[in-house]
């Protein structure tokens, strides 16, 4: 049997685009592009050497201006938050330009200067919005320039979502507050309950005549079950969760700490904490300097030095 001519015919034409097609498809295949190189790891690594890897926040303050991803302010004298005088009687306006970042270092200034009817102006920074946590450990290493009475300096928390109400049923952490009248004194305390205001605080005194125009690390350890305070790794005040609770949530064995609280720090002159004593004028201006703030989460962190020693309670 013969093949006819016309099925050779288109049987050489098909071989033909079939061997044009494959040559096409090896001479125009691109080549391989070249692998791209690993993007950098982050940098972790703070000017002092600090590795904040396992820090769930952290600012060690390097930059030229305050981080306003990790820190917003609060302004005024608290009336525009419905809260005037911030609920202590203080005489301070907060002002952004009273704060600023230098040689690795916050600076707060308080300066004796009318403003708005008050006469000293400071600043008050807040995570508030941008980060907040339950549970781990919060520190920061503080120090005051001056020392005076009617000084208010504070590093504390408050809570993000105030899911049991207003102050204080949502609850409060003061990480520390310095007095002015006691240089070498700091306290801490937990705010909760309702009505009544109830709360429950710890003073510690540094050791070898150090006062706090000296750097010192003030720290919160905070489980579900306890609340440890300590001063450069000395516990000086220990909570357990039975020693607090929300007027909101009486069922609620842990309340109202186990919601997240954000940060905030602040420089106040005056009011309740103090008996309403302010200043000399010759004082001013003084700084509260921050040399940086971290935050750990609850499994980055270690059994507090100290836990298991028992605390006097006030």
């Amino acid at each position: 049997m013969t093949t006819s001519f016309s099925a050779q015919k288109a049987f050489a034409l098909l071989l033909v685009a079939v061997l044009a097609t494959a040559m096409l498809l090896v001479g125009c295949t691109p080549p391989t592009p070249p692998t791209p190189p690993e993007p950098e790891p982050p940098n972790t690594i703070c000017s002092d050497g600090f590795d904040t890897q396992y820090c769930s926040f952290y600012d060690c303050f390097d930059g030229t201006e305050v981080d306003r991803t990790k820190w917003d302010f609060q302004y005024g004298d608290g009336s525009m938050y419905g809260n005037p005088g911030w609920g202590n009687n203080e005489q301070q306006y907060y002002r952004e330009e009273n704060a600023y970042v230098q040689d690795g270092c916050l600076h707060i200034v308080a300066q004796k200067e009318q403003f708005d009817n008050k006469p000293y102006t400071s600043s008050k920074l807040v995570t508030k919005g941008l980060f907040s946590q339950a549970y781990g450990r919060f520190e920061a290493r503080i120090r005051l320039t001056k020392v005076a009475q009617g000084l208010w300096p504070a590093f504390w928390m408050m809570p993000q979502d105030s899911v049991y109400g207003g102050w204080p049923y949502s609850g409060e952490i003061d990480i520390m507050e310095l007095k002015g009248r006691f240089p070498n004194q700091s306290s801490s305390a937990i705010h909760f309950g309702g009505k009544p205001h109830t709360y429950k605080y710890g003073e510690i005194q540094f050791e070898n005549d150090a006062d706090y125009t000296e750097f010192h690390l003030y720290s919160v350890d905070w489980t579900e079950e306890e609340i440890y305070f300590s001063v450069d790794g000395v516990v000086f005040a220990h909570f357990t969760k039975d020693q607090w609770w929300s007027n909101r949530a009486m069922d609620d064995d842990n309340a109202p700490f186990d919601q997240e609280f954000y940060m905030i720090l602040n420089f106040a002159i005056g009011g309740n904490f103090d008996g309403g004593r302010v200043p000399p004028d010759e004082i001013f201006p003084v700084e509260l300097v921050i040399d940086y703030v971290r935050v750990y989460p609850l499994e980055n962190i270690p059994l507090v030095d100290g836990a298991e020693q028992e605390t006097p309670q006030q």
